[in-house]
């Protein structure tokens, strides 16, 4: 067990990286952003200065303006499966020089909680689009298909005690928020309810993700409002 209150280890990258045949899916941009492996790869390089361009990268190329690509499931798949990686848990930062130039220097974030914020974001932008998605609908439907391994994904970090980052358990609350308004995890919501609702009284980052988790379950939410 880790200082962040949850049971570790290297996963098998080759493997992870072989379930998907890279060549027949693209992100945005293809002739500017790296291919979707070497983005990958690089989340978890020795250099937390690698590791902070790569996760920008990924955000960049496989939502850019709110787009789902056919790169985005399995880049997602890949991100849920190695959130338990050590190496997640390195401070990094995601601005460009430039950027540092005009507003200053950016104060480092756990490359982990970044990940799962992007995640349940990802949801939660996704589940909006569904009626009239920017992109193609099969693209957004095979990430929002991922929905379940999210959900076993972030599981470890609500329930990893006291020792848990406070910054990555309020990521992953974030994203638990955003998978619990699909039907496909309707059968785990007696699991989270009183989380859930706990969430959506107090004062918080994620009140109102978690008060649009409950009206998706058909409660009250009126007086919430």
């Amino acid at each position: 067990m880790n200082d962040d209150g949850v049971d570790e280890g290297r996963v098998d990258l080759r493997d992870l990286l072989l379930r998907t045949d890279w060549n027949a899916v693209e992100h945005c941009c293809p002739d500017v952003a790296p291919a979707t492996p070497v983005l990958l790869l690089e989340l978890l390089d020795d250099d937390p200065g690698v590791q902070g361009w790569a996760f920008r990268a990924l955000v960049e190329a496989h939502t850019r303006q709110q787009v789902f690509y056919t790169a985005t499931a399995p880049a997602a798949r890949f991100v849920a499966a190695v959130l338990g990686d050590p190496r997640t848990l390195r401070p990094v930062t995601d601005r460009v020089a430039q950027e540092e130039v005009e507003h200053g220097p950016q104060a480092p974030f756990l490359l982990r909680a970044g990940l799962l914020d992007w995640l349940g974001d990802s949801v939660v932008e996704a589940i909006a689009q569904r009626a009239r998605p920017y992109g193609d609908q099969e693209d957004l439907e095979a990430f929002l298909d991922l929905a379940p391994e999210f959900h076993a994904a972030v599981r470890p970090f609500l329930d990893g005690g006291p020792a848990t980052s406070p910054e990555v358990r309020e990521a992953a609350l974030g994203l638990l928020l955003a998978v619990l308004r699909l039907p496909a995890l309707a059968d785990r919501i007696p699991d989270h309810r009183d989380l859930v609702r706990a969430t959506a009284h107090r004062d918080g980052p994620h009140r109102l993700r978690a008060v649009d988790a409950l009206s998706s379950w058909g409660e009250e939410v009126t007086h919430l409002l």
